[in-house]
C-alpha cells in the first residue's frame, strides 16, 4: 500500500525551492525550528515538507498531524498537498478542531457528565450563561466581559483546579472563583463545551488519561506546527504531549515578529521555549517573495528595533524582484480630508489595479466610520470585514437554538432563547420554575414544571415540536428547519417584531435555510455544521466580491493585497494610548506596524492627521513614531 502511495507523487520534492527552503524540508531525525518571515514561502516549505515525508520518509498521509491557526490556512494547506500529491490529507487541522476529534472519541474517559453529542458555546452563549450567574451572586451582569476573560485566561494557562487558580488571584479578580466554577457546572449540565474548554479538557484529557495519551500519540508519526509564535502555554502542552512519543519526529514554523496576539494569551517566547526544551536545530527564511525592495527596507528598520531579548532572532527580509515598489506619506489636516484623500488615491488605483487587490488596515475599528462615509461619496465599493458574522444574527441564532435543543436537550443556552422566542406567554418567573425541575434534560423539565393551564399548553406544544424532530436534526437539518420556521409561523414572528428590517431578516432565513439544504444533500452532520461555523475566523468571512477591504490589522494577518492603506499613524491610535505606558505592549504595537506593512506586495500607503474630533472637540495630533523611524524610506505627498 505505501508503494501505491509513493508511486503516485512528483518524483522531486524540493524542486522550485530555494536553498532555506530546501534545507528545511529535507530536515529529518531531529527536532526543527524554522523561523520564516513574512512573505517568505512558509506555507510552500510545510506542503512540500509533508509531500517529502511521505515520498521519501513513507509515512503515511494519515499519520502526519499538521497543526494551524486559522481554518482557512488548514484548508489552504490541505488544497495545497491535495494539488501537489493527488492525496487528499486528513490530519491537517486547527488546534480546535483536532482538539474537537479528540473529545468526540474520547470525551467520556474524562468521567464528567459529557458525551460525545457535546455542543460548543460560542462567545453570545457564553455571556449570556455568566450574566445569569452573575445575577445569581448579586454582581453586576455587565461584568461578564471580565469574568469571561478571567475565566478564560485561566483555561488557557492550564492550571489543575481552575478555581483555586482564579482565587489565588488578586482582588477584583479573584471575586469570580465561585461564578466559575458554578459556570463549569451549568455547562455541564448543558453538556456543553465553550471555546476554551476544547484545549483545556484535551489537554487535561491527555495528563489524566494515560491510555487515551498513548493511542493519539500512537496515530501519528510526524508532527508539524504553523504559525508557532502564536500559540499559549496551553498549546504548547498540548503539543509536548502529542508528540511525546515522537519528539524527534516534530518542526514548528514562527517568526517572533509577527506575534500580535498576546492580548489573547499568546506566548512568543514558546519559541525560544521550544528550541530549548526540544533542543531543536533552527533555521531562517529571510527571502520575501511577496513585496517590493521599498516595502521590505521600511519593515526591517521598523522590525530592527525591537527589544535586544529578540536581537537574535530578527529576520532581514529581502527580495530578487526588480521593481522598486512605492512607499508614500500623506500629511492631512484631520480625519475628513484624510478618507477623502485615500478615497481619491483608490479611484486613481483603480485604473491600474481591481478593487479586490485593496485594502485598507485600520488599527482601531472606529476609524472604519468614516472611511464607510467617503467611499459611499466615491462610489468605491467596499467590504468592512468584521466580527458581526451570519450566524449570530438574531433571527439565525433563533433558528439554529431550535435545531441545537433538537440535537442536545441539555442546551441550556438554547433552551434560554427558544422557551421565550416567538414568545408563548411563558415569563421568568415560569422559566425559573422549569429550571429548578431539571433533572436530565430540559424536555423533562418542561413536563415536570407545575404551570398554569396556558402555559403547561405552550410548554406541550414545545415539547412535542422537540420529539417530533429529535430523531431527524442530525442528517436532515435543512428538512427540520423547514418543519420548524412552518409550526412557529417564523416568518409572520419577524415581520410583526422587526417592522423596519423584516425583509433583510427574512432573506437572512433563506439564506440559512440554503445552507443547511446544502448541509444535507452533501450528507454532512449537523453537528459538524455547528462546529465548522463556530470555528470560523474573521478571514474565513471575507467575501470574493470586487471590493476594498477595511478590517483591522489583526484580522489582516496571514494576507496579501497588492496595495495597502495604514491610516491613522498617529501617536495614541498607533501605537495606541493604552500601550504607551507598557514596554511591552509598545513591542507588540511595533510588531503590529511590521505586519501591516508587510501585507502589502506593491504599493504601501501611510497616512496621519494634524487634528482629530475626540468626543466633539478638536484633538491636536503628533505623527506615529514609526513614521520618523522610516523617514527617507518613503515619498511624501
Amino acid at each position: 500500500m505505501r508503494g501505491s502511495i509513493k508511486g503516485n507523487l512528483p518524483q522531486n520534492m524540493v524542486k522550485g525551492l530555494n536553498q532555506a527552503q530546501k534545507a528545511a524540508v529535507e530536515h529529518f531525525g531531529s527536532p526543527l525550528l524554522l523561523l520564516a518571515g513574512a512573505g517568505s514561502g512558509k506555507t510552500k516549505v510545510l506542503t512540500h515538507k509533508i509531500g517529502y515525508l511521505i515520498r521519501e520518509k513513507g509515512i503515511r498521509p494519515h499519520r502526519i498531524l499538521a497543526i494551524t491557526f486559522t481554518k482557512k490556512a488548514a484548508q489552504e494547506m490541505a488544497n495545497r498537498v491535495e494539488t501537489m500529491l493527488a492525496i487528499k490529507p486528513r490530519s491537517v487541522s486547527t488546534f480546535h478542531s483536532f482538539c474537537v476529534r479528540v473529545l468526540r472519541e474520547d470525551i467520556a474517559s474524562l468521567g464528567r457528565n459529557f458525551d460525545q453529542r457535546f455542543i460548543i458555546y460560542d462567545q453570545t452563549d457564553s455571556k449570556k450563561t455568566l450574566k445569569d450567574i452573575l445575577k445569581r451572586f448579586n454582581l453586576d451582569p455587565k461584568e461578564a466581559d471580565d469574568a469571561q476573560k478571567i475565566i478564560s485566561k485561566a483555561k488557557q494557562t492550564y492550571r489543575g483546579n481552575m478555581v483555586e487558580y482564579i482565587s489565588s488571584l488578586p482582588y477584583p479578580q479573584n471575586q469570580y472563583a465561585e461564578v466559575a466554577n458554578v459556570y463549569q457546572r451549568v455547562l455541564e449540565q448543558s453538556n456543553a463545551l465553550d471555546y476554551d474548554d476544547l484545549i483545556h479538557y484535551t489537554t487535561q484529557l491527555f495528563v489524566t488519561s494515560a491510555a487515551t495519551l498513548g493511542k493519539w500519540q500512537d496515530r501519528y508519526d510526524f508532527v508539524m506546527v504553523d504559525e508557532f509564535q502564536d500559540t499559549n502555554e496551553i498549546q504548547y502542552s498540548l503539543i509536548k504531549l502529542i508528540s511525546g512519543k515522537n519528539r524527534n519526529n516534530i518542526f514548528v514554523v514562527g517568526d517572533p515578529f509577527q506575534t500580535i496576539y498576546t492580548w489573547r494569551g499568546a506566548v512568543p517566547e514558546n519559541i525560544l521555549k521550544f528550541g530549548r526544551e526540544f533542543g531543536a536545530t533552527e533555521m531562517r527564511l529571510e527571502k520575501n517573495y511577496r513585496s517590493t525592495r521599498k516595502i521590505l527596507d521600511v519593515a526591517n528598520i521598523v522590525i530592527g528595533k525591537v527589544d535586544r531579548m529578540w536581537a537574535d532572532k530578527v529576520l532581514t527580509l529581502h527580495t530578487d524582484k526588480e521593481e522598486e515598489g512605492v512607499v508614500e506619506y500623506h500629511d492631512s489636516v484631520d480625519q475628513d480630508s484624510e478618507n477623502r484623500h485615500i478615497a481619491e488615491k483608490i479611484r486613481d488605483l483603480a485604473a491600474a489595479h481591481s478593487y479586490s487587490d485593496m485594502a485598507v488596515l485600520i488599527r482601531m475599528s472606529f476609524l472604519s466610520r468614516g472611511l464607510e462615509s467617503s467611499f459611499m461619496k466615491y462610489g468605491i465599493p467596499y467590504e468592512i470585514v468584521r466580527s458581526l458574522a451570519f450566524y449570530e444574527r438574531a433571527e439565525v441564532k433563533d433558528l439554529l437554538c431550535y435545531l441545537r435543543l433538537i440535537a442536545n436537550p441539555r442546551d441550556r443556552a438554547a433552551f434560554d432563547r427558544v422557551v421565550g422566542t416567538p414568545a408563548r406567554g411563558i415569563g421568568k418567573k415560569a422559566i425559573g420554575v422549569i429550571a429548578e425541575n431539571f433533572r436530565t434534560d430540559w424536555i423533562q423539565a418542561l413536563r415536570d414544571a407545575g404551570l398554569s393551564r396556558r402555559q403547561r399548553g405552550s410548554a406541550d406544544a414545545l415539547i412535542n415540536m422537540l420529539l417530533k424532530h429529535g430523531d431527524a436534526v442530525e442528517e436532515k437539518p435543512y428538512t427540520v428547519l423547514m418543519g420548524i420556521i412552518q409550526e412557529l409561523n417564523y416568518l409572520e414572528y419577524l415581520k410583526g417584531e422587526y417592522k423596519e428590517d423584516h425583509e433583510d431578516r427574512i432573506e437572512n432565513v433563506s439564506e440559512l435555510c440554503n445552507v443547511l439544504l446544502s448541509i444535507e444533500t452533501e450528507g454532512k452532520l449537523f453537528s459538524e455544521f455547528m462546529e465548522d461555523s463556530l470555528l470560523a475566523s474573521d478571514q474565513d468571512r471575507i467575501s470574493q466580491e470586487e471590493s476594498v477591504k477595511i478590517m483591522t490589522i489583526h484580522a489582516a494577518k496571514g494576507l496579501e493585497w497588492p496595495v495597502v492603506f495604514l491610516p491613522a499613524l498617529e501617536e495614541g491610535i498607533f501605537p495606541s494610548e493604552r500601550s504607551l505606558a507598557s514596554g511591552a505592549a509598545l513591542e507588540e504595537e511595533r510588531r503590529l506596524f511590521y505586519v501591516a506593512c508587510t501585507r502589502a506586495k506593491e504599493g504601501l500607503y501611510l497616512s496621519s492627521v494634524d487634528y482629530r474630533m475626540k468626543f466633539g472637540r478638536t484633538s491636536s495630533m503628533l505623527p506615529s513614531r514609526y513614521i520618523g523611524e522610516i523617514k527617507g524610506s518613503y515619498s511624501r505627498k
